[in-house]
């Protein structure tokens, strides 16, 4: 509390969209791409989660992945923030594994790769990453850069899960602090086909539209729109689902008034 008092506040504009792939949906198989937000007074978290295709319950690993994770970082963000990062990767891996262990199904079936991130109102901010999904950054000056790329195996559709036995060896973290007027997406394999360019290791232009509508839209307009292209322009380019989450870092505008209120 100290520390938040000590320099500028931040807040979050958050949109998200998530969309069944073509293939699912033609054979009648649940979205297997999952998201989940918490925000709290101080701290605000959230997570995505890939199902691996051929595991009869990875919606559900992925499902109960997200909710754990990012549950646990928000109320406990000042903890894991002082842990070494393999520290972290094991707390995440030990939440979300757990989780699954309630349910009756094998952590095999409920396979999942697993991308999170945690920001407190001060900028802090703490990062995590297994598989093949995708995290990119969007500078307040509109500068990109990959934030954090896939790791596939030998073969392009070949990842590591959350669920995995070598799970925190390939779980990224990372600690920093994000600017006032930074865009954080984080994106499923799916989602990247369109917003992230394999050849070269380089997010897509259309990645800084989208942080520039998180800036001058509402949080459900913004939501809508991602919802709309997924379902008309990224699916030419995939039959996979599709998840996206957008997260805007700006200062917090303390005493806003309306301006359509009189002041007497």
């Amino acid at each position: 509390k100290d520390r938040l008092q000590e320099v500028n506040r931040m807040e979050f504009k958050i949109s998200l969209a998530r969309v069944t792939g073509s293939d699912h949906s033609l054979h009648n198989i649940p979205c297997q791409d999952k998201t989940a937000v918490f925000a709290g007074d101080d701290y605000t978290t959230a997570a995505l989660a890939d199902g691996a295709g051929s595991r009869p319950y990875s919606h559900i690993g992925a499902e109960l992945a997200t909710v754990a994770v990012a549950s646990k970082l928000n109320v406990r963000f000042e903890d894991f923030w002082e842990y070494e990062p393999h520290m972290v990767a094991t707390g995440a891996w030990v939440e979300a594994t757990n989780a699954m262990l309630n349910k009756p199904y094998s952590l095999y079936d409920q396979a999942c790769t697993l991308l999170f991130v945690a920001i407190a109102e001060d900028g802090r901010y703490i990062s995590g990453h297994i598989g093949d999904g995708v995290q990119i950054l969007v500078e307040p000056n509109g500068e990109m850069r990959t934030f954090s790329p896939p790791e596939n195996g030998e073969y392009e559709n070949e990842t590591w899960f959350i669920t995995g036995d070598d799970a925190v060896e390939h779980l990224r973290i990372q600690k920093g602090t994000l600017q006032a007027g930074s865009t954080l997406l984080m994106m499923s394999d799916g989602t990247a086909k369109s917003l992230y360019q394999t050849s070269t290791g380089e997010p897509a232009p259309a990645c800084r539209t989208i942080a520039r509508w998180l800036k001058e839209k509402e949080e459900d307009e913004v939501s809508f729109l991602l919802e709309k292209n997924m379902n008309e322009v990224f699916w030419s380019r995939t039959s996979d689902d599709m998840s996206l989450i957008v997260i805007r870092v700006q200062e917090k505008q303390e005493g806003h008034t309306d301006p359509n209120l009189l002041k007497l």
